[in-house]
């Protein structure tokens, strides 16, 4: 067995490993720090105490400040590189911090430094996999590691949009104990960063609880040229001229491609599309226990989506709805656990009716709204309003709102 090996099972033997040695390592660090900042500026100093006291610039009393005293792990991300450690050092030196505590300092510093180069090849790859952590939530690192995977992504696939929108109505069908929904799915100001890109902006495949999938009778919410199988434009809402698209049929899935345009803000789109897909299925378990997923699949990078869930009260009674994102690398109807993607992210109710769903991301959606709700003939005042608001949402990813279906009436 490799030395290499054997390192490794005696750190899995012992409880360590990340981040458990990271843990150990940078609490040594913290409580020399502290140590030396209190010989020096008395307990309870501020981060401004540490730069006039040590005679330092006030970005580096900053940083030592916070690697003594900011929350858990967090503390590694403000640790001076070897020249700010070296300034703070002599300062303290010349303050009469006695030589034993700043050896420690350095040899704590040290053994931190190893234990973040035996975990990572370079600081990035560090701060990444520490901000991954799953009992370390971390919206603004989130946001900022999502944020980079967009425009990677915009590059790699050519396009990106300031905002998707994907809503879902649901209504009771003309089937009792059933329901219906009206979707409505949009990339607003889309841009391509590629000549000759195809973009399927939306598809569509309804999983029943037993695993099977289905393709429910499916309407234009409004009437548009060239019938039912023709992509179901929302011209009024769409940029114009209109977006050249197309829908193609792939065995049960529909998906609906925006064709290739100008690259760059020249030939940036709007496009929404809206139909009623008719008795999705029953709205209760087969045996009582079932759970329901509801929701859209990611596939174009964007800068926010703005995913909506507006349910008849009638329907799903007593329901306790909770946001889930699953990674679809594996499958794109996963609903397992362990394809679950961390996010911070929340589902939150926005109340009922149409008074509060405006969103200056989506020019007249209150408009539209109201345009589908006289379609089906229902009041906006007898809907609650769910809403998952995300910046720089992963792809490819489910975002589902997740619930107990209530027993067989």
């Amino acid at each position: 067995m490799a030395d290499s090996d054997v390192q490794s099972r005696q750190r899995t033997s012992d409880g360590l490993g990340f981040p458990k040695e990271i843990e150990h390592s940078l609490d040594q660090v913290r409580l020399h720090t502290a140590a030396i900042i209190e010989a020096v500026c008395g307990e309870s100093a501020r981060a401004k105490d540490v730069s006039d006291r040590f005679g330092l610039h006030a970005k580096l009393g900053w940083q030592i400040w916070n690697v003594a005293y900011a929350p858990a792990l967090t503390a590694v991300r403000f640790l001076p590189n070897s020249h700010g450690m070296q300034l703070w050092r002599q300062s303290a030196a010349e303050r009469a911090v006695p030589e034993e505590w700043l050896t420690r300092l350095d040899n704590s510093v040290a053994n931190l430094r190893r234990v973040m180069d035996s975990h990572a090849e370079d600081r990035e790859m560090f701060e990444m996999i520490l901000d991954a952590q799953v009992d370390l939530p971390n919206d603004e690192a989130e946001i900022r590691w999502r944020k980079q995977a967009v425009a990677g992504n915009s590059f790699t696939f050519g396009v990106r949009a300031k905002c998707v929108l994907a809503t879902a109505i649901f209504f009771p069908a003309e089937v009792p104990h059933h329901f219906s929904i009206v979707r409505l799915h949009g990339l607003i100001d889309l841009v391509q960063t590629r000549v000759g890109v195809r973009w399927p902006f939306s598809s569509l495949v309804v999983q029943q609880t037993d695993g099977s999938e289905t393709t429910p009778g499916r309407e234009p919410l409004l009437e548009t040229p060239g019938g039912s199988c023709e992509v179901p434009l929302l011209t009024r809402y769409c940029s114009h001229p209109l977006p050249r698209v197309e829908r193609r049929f792939h065995g049960q899935t529909v998906s609906d491609e925006l064709l290739p345009g100008l690259v760059g803000l020249q030939g940036a789109s709007t496009v929404i599309t809206g139909e009623i897909l008719h008795d999705v299925g029953p709205a209760h378990g087969i045996e009582g226990g079932e759970v329901a997923h509801f929701g859209s699949g990611l596939r174009t990078p964007a800068d926010l989506l703005i995913c909506d869930h507006i349910v008849h009260r009638s329907l799903f009674p007593d329901a306790e709805r909770e946001l889930r994102v699953y990674s679809e690398l594996l499958s794109s109807t996963t609903r397992d656990d362990r394809d679950r993607l961390n996010v911070s992210e929340a589902l939150e109710k926005l109340g009922n009716g149409l008074a509060s769903v405006g969103t200056p991301e989506i020019p007249k959606y209150q408009e539209l709204l109201a345009e589908a709700f006289a379609r089906i003939g229902y009041s906006a005042d007898d809907f609650d309003v769910y809403r998952v608001r995300m910046r720089y949402p992963p792809i490819p990813a489910s975002v589902m709102v997740r619930h107990t279906l209530p027993a067989p009436p």
